[in-house]
């Protein structure tokens, strides 16, 4: 009973002591969200100009089937702005895909990463060129120079799965003479 005790209370000392992180991963950023219909992104990106949205000149038809890119360019209208470039990709009208260049001039990487670190905890994944956070539908990650990426997990899956392309015989006869070195 006393070992049980011991336990519960040394257990409840360092969960008290360590930092908690009680938000979950954001799936956007400004209003704009992973999951999001091409509509209702547009609608987000209008409201919020740090973005640079210029409306449907801003989007573009990708090659495949039902893919669609929105970029936007805040450097000439917001000067003073945190975001530069952005990406919002999209597959069959949902939003999987976000990508936000911040402003160097603005904000530095260590200061994103600090932030991102006292909200969301050290990250899964870490290198000189990026740190990742990743839940189960939802992976964030900053990378240098200084990009912000979200990408909603189970899209990135299945798009992966079905960009699998069979090799042709040239490829699978290349791969077994150099399999016989």
């Amino acid at each position: 009973m006393k070992k049980a005790f011991f336990l519960f209370a040394l257990t409840a000392f360092f969960a008290a002591s360590s930092p908690m992180f009680s938000e979950s991963l954001p799936k956007g950023y400004g209003g704009v969200e992973l999951g999001m219909s091409l509509d209702s992104a547009k609608k987000a990106l209008k409201s919020k100009s740090d973005f640079g949205y210029n409306g449907d000149r801003d989007v573009s038809l990708l090659p495949g089937d039902a893919r669609v890119l929105i970029e936007t360019d805040s450097r000439n209208t917001q000067r003073h702005g945190f975001l530069t470039q952005c990406w919002f990709q999209f597959y069959k009208e949902n939003l999987y895909s976000i990508i936000l260049n911040l402003n160097p001039e603005r904000v530095d990487h260590y200061s994103v990463y600090s932030a991102l670190v006292k909200k969301y905890g050290e990250p899964d994944d870490f290198s000189p060129e990026r740190s990742v956070w990743k839940n189960d539908s939802v992976t964030m990650s900053l990378e240098r120079p200084l990009t912000l990426k979200y990408t909603d997990n189970k899209t990135m899956e299945d798009l992966s799965q079905k960009s699998l392309v069979q090799k042709n015989g040239w490829e699978i006869t290349r791969q077994m003479f150099l399999d016989e070195l």
